[in-house]
C-alpha cells in the first residue's frame, strides 16, 4: 500500500452542524476520499453536515475537482484505476484504468487533460476524460505523489518523495522543464494563484520548500510541525499546513515566511484545502474520521464533520456548486 496506516475501532463522532453565515463559501461542497472504507465522503461546508457516501473500489487517496466539467476524479492505487463522480448527482459516472500505483491527481483548468502521478511507474499520466483512455506519459523522480498546475494551465508539478525533488513540467509540450532539489521526502505540492510560488511538505525533514517555479529554485525553507502532508494558501497570504503525527496545522506568511500560529487539530492531519472564497480552510483527519474547518482570519477551528473510515482527501476535493 502507499502510506496508508493500520486503524482500529473506534466510537463514532459526533457531525458538528455549525452554520457561518455570510460566508461566500455557501456552496462549497467537499468529495473526501476515504481510503479504509471505499467510499467518497460528501460534506456540506458551510454547516458541516455529512451529506452521503459514494461506493469507490480500491482504496481511494487522491481527488481532483474539475469545476466547470460538474467532476470530481479519484485515484485508488489498489485498483489501478480513476473514478470518475458526477458532483451534482454524487454518483459515480465511469473509470479510466491506469495500471501502476495512481496517487497525485491534477486537472487541467479547461478540464482535460487529466494528470496522474504513478508512484511505482515514476511517471505522470495524460489522461482523456471523455475518451476515457490515457494519451501521453513523461518520466519524473522516484515515487512521484502530489501534482499542482498552474492557474493558466501552462505548468504542472510534483512532488517527487523518494527523489527529494519537484519536476516542473511544460503541459503544452508535456515535456519535463526542470527539477528542484528540496527537502527530505515531499508529499503534497501546492502552487500559488499566481503561477509564481510552489510549496511542498517534506515529510522527512518537518519543513515546507517555498519554489520560484520561474527560475526552478527554493527560494525559502520554512520548519512546521512533525510529518507535514501537505499545504493550502488562502487569500489574506497564508499558507496552511497539516502535520500528520503533531495533530496540528502550521499557519506561516506566505510573504515573509514567518510562522503565526500553531492549530490543534483531530488525530493525523492529511488532506488540507482552502474554500472558494479563501476564508477558511478545511482539513482532513485520517484516524480520527473527521473533516474541520478553520476560519483563515481567527485561526479557530469553527466546526467539524465526520467522514467515512479513514479520509485522506490528498488533492483538490472542493467544489462549488453552481
Amino acid at each position: 500500500m502507499i502510506g496508508w496506516r493500520h486503524t482500529a475501532p473506534r466510537p463514532a463522532l459526533l457531525v458538528a452542524a455549525l452554520l457561518f453565515p455570510g460566508f461566500a463559501m455557501a456552496g462549497d461542497i467537499a468529495f473526501v476520499p476515504a481510503q479504509v472504507a471505499n467510499r467518497v465522503s460528501v460534506i456540506d461546508i458551510a454547516t458541516m453536515q455529512r451529506l452521503a457516501d459514494i461506493p469507490v473500489d480500491g482504496k481511494p487517496a487522491g481527488v481532483a475537482i474539475a469545476q466547470a466539467a460538474g467532476r470530481a476524479y479519484v485515484t485508488s492505487p489498489e485498483g489501478k484505476f480513476v473514478t470518475i463522480i458526477d458532483t451534482a448527482t454524487r454518483s459515480t459516472v465511469g473509470r479510466i484504468a491506469v495500471g501502476g500505483g495512481p496517487l497525485g491527481i491534477a486537472v487541467h483548468p479547461s478540464g482535460a487533460p487529466v494528470y496522474v502521478a504513478d508512484w511505482y511507474q515514476h511517471r505522470i499520466h495524460a489522461l482523456d476524460p471523455l475518451k476515457r483512455v490515457v494519451t501521453g506519459h513523461v518520466a519524473v523522480g522516484e515515487s512521484p505523489s502530489g501534482l499542482a498546475i498552474s492557474a493558466d494551465g501552462r505548468t504542472l508539478l510534483t512532488a517527487d518523495r523518494d527523489a527529494d525533488q519537484v519536476s516542473i513540467i511544460d503541459t503544452a509540450s508535456f515535456a519535463l522543464r526542470a527539477t528542484v532539489k528540496v527537502g527530505t521526502r515531499p508529499f503534497g505540492v501546492t502552487v500559488s494563484a499566481d503561477g509564481h510560488r510552489a510549496y511542498t511538505a517534506n515529510v522527512g525533514s518537518n519543513d515546507v520548500s517555498v519554489i520560484d517555479v520561474a527560475k526552478a529554485a527554493v527560494v525559502g525553507t520554512v520548519k512546521v510541525g512533525e510529518r507535514p502532508y501537505a499545504v493550502a494558501l488562502t487569500a489574506n497570504g497564508r499558507a496552511f499546513v497539516s502535520n500528520q503525527y503533531a495533530a496540528t496545522v502550521s499557519v506561516f506568511d506566505t510573504t515573509s515566511l514567518a510562522p503565526l500560529a500553531t492549530i490543534a487539530v483531530d488525530d493525523y492531519p492529511e488532506g488540507i484545502e482552502a474554500t472558494s472564497d479563501g476564508r477558511a480552510v478545511l482539513v482532513v483527519n485520517w484516524e480520527s474520521n473527521t473533516v474541520q474547518r478553520i476560519d483563515a482570519e481567527t485561526l479557530k477551528v469553527t466546526g467539524s464533520a465526520e467522514a467515512a473510515d479513514g479520509p485522506r482527501g490528498f488533492g483538490s476535493f472542493i467544489w462549488r456548486q453552481p
